[in-house]
C-alpha cells in the first residue's frame, strides 16, 4: 500500500512543479513586458532587477498555484487512465477516493500553506515589489542616459548626448538645456564631456569639455524689443547633480504599508472594526448636521400650527421668534425670504452632494478592506476544488501528455479566472455583496468538481464520443 501512495504521489509531484514552473515563467514575462519601458534605460543595478523579480514572484505565485494543480491533477489521471493503470487498481478493489487520497492529502497540506503565504508572505511581497516600482517607475529612478534621447528625469534640466560609454562614463555631443524660472532658460553645448560620482554617490558631476553657454538676460527689461542674451565660451566646465533622491530609501514603504493588500486577515480585521468606527461617527455627524440646519428636523424644535409660534421642546433652551407667514408678509419681506430660501437649499445641497462623494469613497475603500479579507481564504478552497474538477476529470477522458489535457485545463482554468473577475468587477460595482463576489468562483465551481468525481467514480463515459453516438442512434430507432 505505501509504494501504491510512493507511487501516486511520484507521478503527480512531477507534472506539478513542471507546469508551476512554466505558469510562473509566463507570468514573470507578462509582468516584464507590461513594465519594460518604465525599467529600460533607467540604469538599474542587477541586484536591485533580481530583488523585484523576486518579490513580484511571489506575488503571483497565488495565480500560478491553481494552474498548476488543475494541468498537474488532469495529467496525471489521465496518464493512469491511458496506460490502463487505473483500470487495474479499480479491479484489485481500489475506489476512486482511495487512488486520490494520497494526492488529496498532499493537496490539502498545499492548501493550508497556501493559506499562511497569503497572510503572511504575500503582503510582504506586496509591500516590496510595491516600493521597488514605485521608486522605478516614479520617484527615484537612476541616472541613466540613453543616446539620442532627452534625459527629463532630472529636475529643471534635459540632457541630450549623441554617444556614451557605459563603462568610461564619456559622453559626445552634448546638448543641455536648463529651465530656470527666474533668469529664464538657458542652453549648454559641449563637444565632450564625463560623468563621475562621488565616493558616497550622493552627487553626479558631468565634466564637460570644449562648449559654449548661452544665457538670456533676465526678461521684461527691454520692453517689445529683441531679448538679448550672454554667450559664453569655456574650455572645461562641472556641473553637480543632487543623486539623494534617487536612492531606493526604506521611507517609501511607508506610503503603501497601511494598505489593505498589505495586511494579515488579523490586521485587516482590525481595520474593518476600527472603519466601523468611523463610519458610525460620520453618519452621526451627518445627520445632526442636517437636523440642526433644517428647522422641520429639528427635534429640539416643536412648532404650534395654529399659534405660528416656534418653541423648543427643553426648557434650558430660550424661546426662538415667531415664524411669520407668506401672507402677512411685504413684497421686500417675501422676496428676501426667497433669496435666503434658496440660497439655502443650494448650501444644503453642496453640503449633501459633498457627503455624498465622500461617503461612497469611504464604502469603495471598506469594500477593499473586505473584499482582501476574503482573498487570504479563497486561494486555499480553490485549490481544493480545482483538484477535484481535475483529477476525475482526467480518469474520465482517459489521455494523458500535453494534448487533451491542456486543453481541458485551458478551459477550466479561464472558466476560474472570469469567474473570479466577475466576482471582484460586480463588488466593484456594488452590484453584490463582497463576500458573494470573492466566493462566487468556488461556489459555482464546487458543484462541477462533486458531479464530475461522481462520474469517474462510477466510470461514466462523459466525453466518449461513441457513447453519445449509441444514444443517437438509440433514439433514431425508436
Amino acid at each position: 500500500m505505501k509504494k501504491l501512495n510512493f507511487f501516486i504521489i511520484r507521478s503527480f509531484i512531477g507534472p506539478f512543479f513542471i507546469t508551476f514552473g512554466i505558469a510562473m515563467f509566463f507570468l514573470i514575462m507578462q509582468f516584464l513586458w507590461k513594465y519594460v519601458d518604465d525599467l529600460m534605460g533607467k540604469g538599474l543595478e542587477f541586484s536591485v532587477l533580481l530583488e523585484l523579480l523576486f518579490f513580484v514572484s511571489a506575488t503571483l505565485i497565488p495565480l500560478a498555484l491553481p494552474i498548476a494543480i488543475l494541468f498537474s491533477s488532469i495529467m496525471t489521471f489521465g496518464n493512469l487512465a491511458e496506460n490502463n493503470e487505473l483500470t487495474a487498481l479499480k479491479s484489485s478493489g481500489q475506489s476512486l477516493f482511495r487512488i486520490m487520497r494520497p494526492m488529496l492529502i498532499f493537496v490539502i497540506l498545499l492548501s493550508v500553506s497556501a493559506f499562511y503565504f497569503t497572510n503572511y508572505i504575500l503582503p510582504l511581497a506586496n509591500l516590496k515589489s510595491r516600493t521597488i516600482i514605485y521608486n522605478v517607475t516614479e520617484k527615484k529612478p537612476t541616472f541613466g542616459i540613453t543616446e539620442g534621447i532627452f534625459y527629463k528625469d532630472i529636475e529643471n534640466y534635459s540632457i541630450r548626448v549623441e554617444k556614451k560609454n557605459d563603462n568610461t562614463g564619456e559622453l559626445e555631443g552634448i546638448l543641455i538645456y536648463q529651465d530656470n524660472a527666474i533668469h529664464g532658460a538657458k542652453t549648454i553645448q559641449a563637444k565632450e564631456g564625463v560623468m563621475l560620482k562621488s565616493e558616497n554617490e550622493r552627487f553626479l558631476f558631468l565634466k564637460l569639455i570644449d562648449g559654449s553657454m548661452y544665457e538670456p538676460l533676465a526678461p521684461g527689461k527691454f520692453g517689445n524689443h529683441r531679448q538679448p542674451y550672454n554667450k559664453a565660451f569655456f574650455d572645461e566646465v562641472i556641473l553637480k547633480f543632487d543623486l539623494s533622491g534617487f536612492d531606493f530609501e526604506e521611507e517609501s514603504e511607508e506610503l503603501f504599508r497601511h494598505d489593505y493588500e498589505m495586511m494579515s486577515f488579523i490586521q485587516l480585521d482590525v481595520a474593518l472594526d476600527s472603519l466601523h468606527c468611523v463610519e458610525d461617527t460620520l453618519m452621526g455627524k451627518f445627520r445632526n448636521g442636517v437636523k440642526e440646519q433644517h428647522l422641520t428636523f429639528n427635534d429640539f424644535f416643536s412648532i404650534d400650527h395654529n399659534a405660528g409660534d416656534t418653541t423648543r421642546i427643553e426648557s434650558e433652551f430660550e424661546p426662538v421668534d415667531t415664524i411669520m407667514k407668506i401672507e402677512e408678509m411685504r413684497e421686500m419681506e417675501l422676496r428676501t425670504a426667497y433669496v435666503s430660501a434658496q440660497s439655502k437649499i443650494r448650501s444644503s445641497k453642496d453640503y449633501i452632494y459633498g457627503q455624498t462623494i465622500y461617503t461612497n469613497a469611504f464604502n469603495n475603500n471598506y469594500k477593499n478592506y473586505l473584499k482582501t479579507w476574503h482573498q487570504r481564504f479563497t486561494l486555499s478552497f480553490a485549490i481544493i476544488v480545482l483538484f477535484f474538477i481535475g483529477a476525475p476529470l482526467g480518469a474520465i477522458i482517459k489521455k494523458g501528455g500535453l494534448g487533451t489535457p491542456l486543453v481541458f485545463a485551458t478551459l477550466f482554468f479561464i472558466l476560474y479566472y472570469v469567474l473570479t473577475i466577475t466576482g471582484e468587477n460586480m463588488v466593484e460595482s456594488a452590484f453584490i455583496v463582497p463576500w458573494k463576489g470573492m466566493w462566487m468562483a468556488t461556489m459555482l465551481l464546487t458543484p462541477l468538481g462533486i458531479f464530475l468525481t461522481y462520474k469517474a467514480a462510477n466510470d461514466s463515459a462523459l466525453f466518449d464520443l461513441d457513447a453519445y453516438k449509441r444514444i443517437v442512434s438509440k433514439f433514431k430507432r425508436k
